[in-house]
């Protein structure tokens, strides 16, 4: 309902992933809302270790369940299709900020580093924005720090990647 709420009114969704098992069931539940029509069929990007890793599940076939087989076999990839686009490089990655409405699926999952941490940065000073962070986070980490910030009133900053923002998005 969230990421519906937020592509509705012009927003991207981060969402920050571990890249092996979180980020491709994310995908998946993301593709199964955009065709029944839960979310706008808006883009959903990925980006970082997740994407590397997503290629991996293709190549290893025998290991895999049979709806990804199904997959593999209708569309080619098991995970870029039905709206799920690859991000490559950087240049890539800053189209995907100008793309409009969009979900990003991207490493790391605790925004310490990676694609993540980049869009992060980008996405967090727009209230038309969210970053939903979906597994757990270290004490330490900046998906931590966010985390505790979204029940505090007044100014919050964050800091991703060494780059201090204000955080607006919710």
């Amino acid at each position: 309902q969230h990421i519906g709420q937020t592509l509705d009114k012009g927003g991207k969704v981060l969402i920050p992933a571990f890249a092996i098992g979180r980020a491709q069931e994310i995908i998946f539940l993301l593709r199964d809302a955009r065709r029944k029509g839960r979310i706008p069929k808006v883009p959903i990007f990925v980006d970082g270790m997740v994407r590397s890793v997503c290629g991996v599940y293709s190549q290893h076939d025998r290991y895999i369940a049979q709806p990804l087989h199904r997959e593999i076999r209708q569309f080619g990839h098991p995970f870029f299709s039905d709206g799920a686009l690859p991000v490559r490089d950087a240049n890539e990655r800053r189209d995907v900020l100008t793309a409009g409405p969009c979900v990003i699926v991207s490493s790391s999952g605790m925004l310490q580093g990676g694609p993540a941490a980049f869009y992060a940065a980008e996405l967090a000073p727009d209230e038309r924005n969210a970053i939903l962070i979906t597994g757990y986070q270290d004490e330490e980490s900046p998906g931590r720090f966010l985390l505790n910030l979204a029940s505090e009133k007044g100014p919050r900053r964050a800091t991703f990647s060494n780059r201090q923002v204000d955080v607006k998005c919710s």
